[in-house]
């Protein structure tokens, strides 16, 4: 009895003088670096409903090469799309029956005949699948007018704050710094950027949106712009800093806002294909981005917000 009391004192005194976790040293000691393109160390950010993954540039502006490892994706708990199914299919004609203990159990199987079960299977096995918000990246232009390309993003230096929830990517091109602070929101489906670089200011650098169509294969990495007829991107919304898109893909209809306070132009480059456009002589520049599935008023946060 007298050495338990002399343990359960001991831990008291312990406990006492014990030390307070640093609980935000803990996390940053565990913040991700990155020092170099790899398309297997692209960033995310979100908030459990919704998630936006970046490259090293701090926003979607090489989803072709990033396809090949981690994409870049733009995906929310109530992005789902499903193509027509024109045929009629039924999930019955998914089933195979099989004895069990004598019992029969149906079960969806690969069938290779009839031919239609065949396609029925292959359908139930695609739909629904996530659905691919959109890209938002950057399109800069070099000294010589043409867009820089993955061998002209250099000196990379782009740090994943797990403490914040913030992303800082710095990286020049042509020996002109560029940063990128992104964030998502707490509790909506947006993110919010800050670019700040003297490429703002002479004009070579944009915000590029772009809407991909699913491509019905088991890795969807949002870069399947070859399908331009199959769906619509609509400017339902235009003011000066503002723009309100709709999205309509199949039965699937979903919104996307993006604003700012700075000078800049909104151009339509090609269907499903837009650019935000620094006009001013400022070297910063900020735009919320906001995803939701239906049109109900709700404003795009700043991003101080």
């Amino acid at each position: 009895m007298k050495l338990r009391l002399f343990i359960l004192l001991g831990l008291f005194c312990l406990n006492a003088t014990a030390q307070k976790i640093d609980r935000q040293a803990v996390v940053r000691r565990h913040n991700v670096n990155v020092s170099k393109i790899d398309s297997l160390s692209s960033l995310s950010v979100g908030n459990g409903q919704f998630a936006f993954t970046v490259d090293a540039t701090g926003l979607q502006s090489f989803p072709d090469y990033y396809s090949k490892g981690v994409g870049l994706g733009t995906q929310s708990e109530w992005g789902w799309h499903s193509f027509l199914n024109t045929q009629k299919y039924k999930f019955e004609e998914t089933l195979k029956t099989y004895d069990l203990e004598g019992r029969k159990i149906p079960y969806t199987v690969q069938i290779k005949e009839p031919e239609r079960s065949k396609q029925a299977v292959d359908y139930f096995r695609v739909n629904p699948h996530r659905l691919q918000l959109g890209n938002i990246g950057l399109e800069i232009k070099k000294k010589d007018g043409s867009l820089a390309g993955l061998s002209d993003i250099q000196h990379i230096d782009q740090q994943l704050d797990l403490w914040t929830g913030m992303i800082k990517s710095k990286f020049t091109v042509e020996d002109v710094s560029v940063e990128v602070t992104t964030y998502a929101h707490q509790q909506m489906d947006a993110i919010a950027v800050r670019i700040v670089s003297p490429l703002i200011a002479q004009h070579r650098l944009s915000i590029r949106l772009r809407f991909p169509y699913p491509n019905a294969q088991f890795k969807d990495v949002g870069n399947n712009y070859s399908s331009e007829t199959k769906h619509t991107t609509n400017v339902e919304k235009r003011s000066s800093g503002y723009i309100l898109l709709h999205r309509e893909l199949d039965e699937c209809n979903y919104y996307v806002q993006a604003s700012w306070k700075q000078n800049a132009a909104f151009a339509i480059k090609q269907p499903h294909y837009f650019l935000i456009s620094p006009s001013g002589n400022d070297n910063v520049f900020e735009a919320g981005f906001l995803f939701s599935p239906a049109n109900d008023g709700t404003e795009v946060p700043s991003f101080s917000e």
